[in-house]
């Protein structure tokens, strides 16, 4: 394992919650600027290799929101995470990048969001701010 794989691990083992939400955007951000990449070189297999890894980690995103104690928040954030997965597959589907840019916008304002939260954040209000946003299963 090279030094840079050795420091992301010990980055995801160590963050807390709400940071590890942050890297996960920061992983859809970084596979959609390539699957733009892709789509400007014709790239199709690139493409769909960057696509399906975005929408891994959206999917994940998804399944990971307490929907019962989430309440309005938790819905809103499945609502996003439905339309950009429909977004990607469009994209994957049609070749288009401005599918693409649709959810990089709305990745980058959900990030900026818990970006906030991880500003506000004090040790002891962590666990309120993650039940209040509806987020379980190791997330």
């Amino acid at each position: 394992m090279n030094k840079v794989n050795q420091y992301q691990k010990v980055q995801v083992m160590t963050a807390d919650r709400v940071r590890l939400i942050i890297m996960l955007y920061d992983g859809v951000l970084k596979f959609n600027k390539c699957a733009q990449r892709a789509i400007k070189e014709g790239d199709i297999e690139s493409r769909s290799t960057y696509i399906n890894r975005s929408l891994a980690i959206i999917g994940e995103l998804k399944n990971s929101l307490n929907m019962e104690e989430g309440g309005e928040i938790a819905l809103n954030l499945s609502r996003l995470y439905d339309f950009s997965i429909e977004k990607l597959a469009e994209a994957n589907l049609k070749n288009d990048a401005s599918a693409v840019d649709a959810v990089t916008l709305v990745i980058n304002e959900l990030k900026s969001g818990w970006e906030g939260i991880a500003a506000a954040q004090k040790p002891q209000a962590g666990k309120n701010i993650r039940e209040s946003a509806g987020i379980s299963n190791g997330i």
